[in-house]
């Protein structure tokens, strides 16, 4: 009996489909909770709809809902969110489908008029089953590919982040290497100060360290900039004494600005990513 019942309830809504669908975009085009909507057309909202309505008889009558709800949402969620549309509204506008449904005035007369209330109670039970399962993996697949996008964006940063979860070699890597730019850095400031007497151009080459130390270790890392300002202004007092201080001091000081701003943004970045895990989890 109940499908019987369902059959029929399907094939009106098959037969209906391009109608509510219609009915469906002229909704979500101009509900204010779906402002994404808005600026699109008919052409690419209708079929939306259009594909649900007329996959509805596959997902109703499937053995396994979950998986195959997944399938099919699977698809919907991807779209929605390569056409830039937030999770809250790719989930409203679901619900929206689901109203279109059971308002529409033919499917109404059809179902109510001809099977007695426990048989189309357990029509509606069977169909918001379908539709929870649809908000969950919607929602899933959003959380999937907002992953996917962070990872993807970040790449460059993540390598020269070069992070070792362990804490093992890639650790010791960052600290060898960083203590040969320093050793680099403390030759030529003494090159240059004490062989050749000057003390420009050289120092440019220090901002590489400086960078690194404060994405490898953020506000640790400022350390670095530090040691560096610290080095060509000794240097300075030791090997340029008839030379103005005012270059190096300035120098010095940016060496720590530069380094204390990218520990920041690096911070903040840190932030960031954290906070698209917990909500990716």
């Amino acid at each position: 009996m109940m499908k019987a019942y369902a059959t029929r309830l399907i094939d009106i809504i098959e037969t209906k489909s391009e109608e509510m669908a219609r009915r469906w975009a002229a909704d979500v085009r101009k509900n204010h909770r779906t402002p994404s909507y808005h600026g699109l057309s008919e052409e690419k909202v209708i079929p939306q709809a259009v594909f649900f309505y007329t996959h509805f008889r596959q997902m109703f009558f499937t053995d396994n809902p979950f998986d195959t709800a997944k399938g099919f949402f699977a698809r919907y969620a991807e779209e929605r969110y390569r056409g830039k549309i937030p999770l809250h509204e790719a989930v409203y506008g679901l619900i929206l489908m689901r109203r279109h449904l059971w308002l529409y005035a033919e499917f109404q007369t059809a179902y109510v008029t001809t099977v007695d209330l426990h048989q189309m109670a357990e029509g509606l039970n069977r169909t918001i089953l379908m539709f929870d399962y649809a908000m969950y993996q919607i929602t899933e697949k959003y959380q999937e590919l907002i992953s996917q996008d962070v990872d993807r964006k970040l790449g460059a940063i993540k390598t020269l982040r070069m992070e070792d979860p362990a804490g093992g070699k890639q650790g010791v890597f960052k600290a060898g290497l960083m203590g040969a730019f320093l050793l680099v850095a403390c030759f030529l400031t003494y090159y240059y100060h004490a062989k050749l007497g000057v003390g420009v151009i050289f120092t440019h080459l220090f901002y590489v360290p400086i960078i690194l130390a404060s994405i490898w270790w953020r506000k640790k890392g400022v350390l670095v900039a530090l040691f560096l300002g610290i080095l060509i202004i000794a240097s300075h007092a030791l090997f340029l004494k008839g030379m103005p201080f005012t270059d190096d001091i300035i120098r010095a000081f940016m060496f720590v600005l530069t380094g204390y701003v990218v520990a920041r943004l690096m911070d903040g970045l840190k932030k960031v990513e954290d906070m698209f895990r917990t909500l990716t989890t």
